[in-house]
């Protein structure tokens, strides 16, 4: 190869390289993101229940373990719940609506997307908040707390 088809190769690559990374970094950042992309909307409370590295890291640990617990010991709590997941994370945007999981906007989407991981939770557990559901009827709201529990 000549020096000078090695150099345009150089530039070349270093234009593409540059190019993908102005662009990706236009996709992933703005107000409600984090310095990696991930959605961080304001949770409902004043903490979470781990600490957020640990809850990166091992949120899959926690649900599953306490699937184990609720399916197979009967025992149900709210903590490591995803339904309190759900309930604290999961909050209206700007316009006001609830993002679904179908949105790059919600919670969960918007890292799990970002690492290539399928969401299965939600084939069958609720999205959204439980308070959401208060917009479908009475009918549904005595039901709502049993259903998503």
């Amino acid at each position: 190869m000549s020096i000078h088809r090695f150099t345009r190769f150089v530039i070349m690559a270093l234009a593409l390289s540059w190019s993908a990374l102005v662009l990706a970094a236009d996709h992933y950042t703005g107000p409600n993101r984090d310095e990696n992309g991930n959605i961080v909307p304001t949770p409902k409370g004043e903490r979470c229940v781990e600490e957020t590295p640990d809850m990166r890291a091992n949120h899959m640990k926690y649900l599953l373990h306490k699937r184990d617990e609720t399916m197979h010991r009967g025992i149900r709590t709210k903590t490591h719940s995803l339904v309190e997941c759900i309930n604290c994370h999961v909050t209206p945007g700007k316009d006001g609506q609830i993002a679904r999981i179908s949105d790059d906007s919600h919670f969960c989407a918007s890292c799990h997307r970002a690492v290539s991981v399928k969401l299965d939770c939600f084939e069958c557990h609720a999205d959204r908040p439980v308070e959401a559901f208060s917009q479908l009827g009475s009918t549904f709201d005595s039901r709502a707390d049993k259903v998503l529990q």
